[in-house]
């Protein structure tokens, strides 16, 4: 079984839209909202899954801060100034309310961009025993913290090397998550995302792979219709009503 899950602050009518082509024999497909304040009973009544239409796979999740805080999913994105934010809350439901049903996870954030289902299905005939997707990665030979976040991302269970990459867009395993949500439990938090995927994974020698595909993961990009093709993930593209126009 494998799942999708997009993860944003608040659903957006062109994600759901496209996220509804999606073949449910393939993918369970999971919408994490981060603003548990919004208002999702028009999302539900028009894309989700319990809306009787069969054609229908959108499961949309508000998980509040609290649930988050008590089972330690805190911590992966302090970029945002936030001690629980949307990928807390992915990571917490797949880990505790799911019960790591799924052999693959993809996560993804809603400023990355993919032409269709079909790109994500030819990845996973690629790798389909890889714990880890991701663009590549650095190492952190000595643990030094004068470079990149390292200065306060604290890792407790792990002397060095650390690594760290661009982790938007990400595939991981039963396995991968298994480890993870161990490392919730047994330390109350959890630590930058960026560096929490590919830590975990290389130091309990998991598979980990950076395909091709995700070659077009960056931290900031301008792209353009000609530098898309249907194979390839993209990142950023913030302008939402650009992903529609990508895919004419």
């Amino acid at each position: 079984m494998k799942a999708i899950c997009l993860i944003t602050y608040i659903p957006n009518k062109i994600w759901c839209d496209f996220l509804k082509t999606f073949d449910v024999t393939a993918y369970d497909v999971f919408v994490v909202v981060d603003n548990n304040d919004f208002n999702l009973s028009c999302f539900i009544d028009e894309h989700g899954y319990n809306n009787n239409d069969n054609n229908t796979n959108i499961t949309f999740v508000q998980l509040d801060d609290k649930t988050c805080s008590m089972r330690g999913y805190v911590n992966t994105s302090f970029t945002l100034n936030k001690r629980i934010a949307g990928w807390d809350k992915a990571l917490c439901y797949f880990g505790e309310e799911k019960n790591n049903n799924y052999d693959h996870i993809w996560f993804i954030e809603d400023d990355v961009f993919f032409y269709n289902m079909q790109t994500l299905k030819n990845i996973d005939s690629r790798y389909s025993d890889d714990d880890l997707l991701s663009n590549c990665y650095d190492e952190n030979t000595n643990g030094e913290k004068n470079s990149w976040h390292w200065n306060v991302i604290s890792i407790q269970q792990y002397s060095p090397p650390y690594y760290n990459g661009m982790m938007c867009a990400i595939r991981i395993s039963k396995k991968l998550m298994k480890y993870i949500n161990d490392y919730a439990s047994r330390h109350n938090t959890l630590f930058f995302l960026e560096a929490l995927f590919p830590t975990i994974a290389i130091k309990n020698k998991l598979k980990y792979s950076t395909p091709a595909e995700f070659v077009n993961i960056h931290y900031r990009n301008e792209f353009k219709k000609e530098h898309i093709n249907d194979t390839n993930l993209y990142h950023p593209v913030k302008d939402v009503t650009l992903h529609t126009a990508f895919r004419v």
